[in-house]
């Protein structure tokens, strides 16, 4: 059985976000293939742990952490022995710690990397790394990006164009099977919460979330953030200190209870405003739902899943009146709803399958056998 290593800086159950489930995708999918499947990161300690799904992530103690970028001496000792033991190396860009160590050996198994969004908070970083992220890019057998948007708004990877492949991000349906019930608090919620706009995923700088506070402050319809991160005690503090009283932070919840949170949900809602948004996992599970989307234009796949107009809107980044008249307008208006409502579903089926997206891996890592 050929094995496949992923290799990121972060995944479950260390961290909780749309890359991590869109790792998990891309391995659940390649497992029910024929394939074995790793997930080599770091985190809090040294271990192992194996998914229902057939994946094993293998974790490294975090040393430090450097403008978002997490090193482990113990992964830079084994990262030889990582390559050796393994037939597919399948790296999760950006992460320089991986980039420059990859660049320091010599990789003798094919490699192939997802180009999940370039590098936009640290600019100087950015400027410094650059050579080296061609270096790596130029060693890689293949460079995947989940939209030609991507591709598009980032011009250096123009010079790696012939080893482009085009592979948006999926949702398994069997992604919430099997999961039971919500917990009796989320259910109680849920039940007293009606026609409310979810937000689900890390948060992160970038993800817009002060923008989704001034738009709740315009309306009156609930608003759910679920998801833990950096922000949270920020975000909470401005919530309690200006009273918003629409806006309920729940912070992480099981797939079980974000499953019963996504079925219950009047939209969908991306507000993030910085192309380190590449596409957003939450989107895609929105569609698979049948639920409207609001998220912003940033010139990258988010606006891919999300089809102005019919699949919901796409507004200004940034904008917080925007953001809350879109919301406001699903929400109140029924035939709106409902029309969004049929052509999410319709638009995951044509082109957000593992069918459609994930057997687009397995024809990649046959070839490189």
């Amino acid at each position: 059985m050929p094995k496949i290593t992923h290799i990121f800086k972060t995944y479950f159950p260390e961290t909780n976000g749309g890359l991590e489930e869109a790792i998990r995708q891309y391995g659940s999918h390649a497992a029910k293939h024929g394939f074995e499947v790793e997930v080599v990161s770091v985190g809090s300690g040294n271990y192992t742990v194996t998914s229902p799904d057939h994946i094993t992530a293998r974790f490294y103690r975090k040393t430090f952490d450097l403008l978002s970028n997490p090193f482990s001496m113990g992964f830079a000792r084994s990262f030889k022995r990582i390559c050796n033991h393994t037939d597919i190396l399948h790296f999760h860009f950006p992460w320089p710690t991986a980039e420059l160590l990859a660049l320091c050996h010599r990789i003798e198994k094919p490699a192939l990397v997802t180009f999940h969004c370039d590098i936009h908070k640290a600019k100087l970083l950015k400027r410094l790394y650059l050579p080296f992220v061609a270096r790596f890019m130029g060693k890689m057998d293949a460079v995947c990006i989940s939209s030609k948007s991507l591709f598009n708004t980032t011009p250096y990877l123009a010079q790696f164009k012939d080893k482009i492949h085009e592979v948006s991000y999926f949702v398994n349906k069997n992604r919430f099977a099997g999961l039971g019930g919500p917990d009796r608090e989320v259910a109680a919620f849920v039940g007293k919460h009606k026609n409310y706009a979810l937000f689900a995923g890390m948060l992160r700088w970038y993800k817009g979330l002060d923008i989704l506070l001034d738009a709740a402050k315009q309306m009156t319809h609930p608003v759910v953030i679920v998801g833990k991160g950096d922000l949270f005690d920020r975000l909470n503090a401005r919530i309690q200190n200006e009273k918003i009283r629409n806006v309920h932070l729940m912070g992480f919840q099981s797939d079980a209870n974000l499953k019963f949170l996504i079925e219950n949900c009047g939209l969908v809602v991306l507000p993030s405003t910085a192309p380190a948004e590449a596409f957003g996992q939450i989107l895609l599970e929105g569609l698979y739902f049948s639920k409207p989307l609001v998220s912003t234009e940033l010139g990258t796949g988010t606006s891919i899943v999300n089809r102005h107009n019919h699949t919901g809107f796409v507004v200004q980044a940034g904008c917080h009146l925007c953001l809350a008249r879109a919301i406001d307008k699903i929400l109140t208006d029924e035939h709106c709803a409902q029309r969004f409502s049929k052509n999410a579903f319709h638009h995951y089926l044509d082109n957000f399958t593992a069918r459609a997206q994930g057997d687009k891996y397995l024809r990649i890592y046959r070839s490189l056998l």
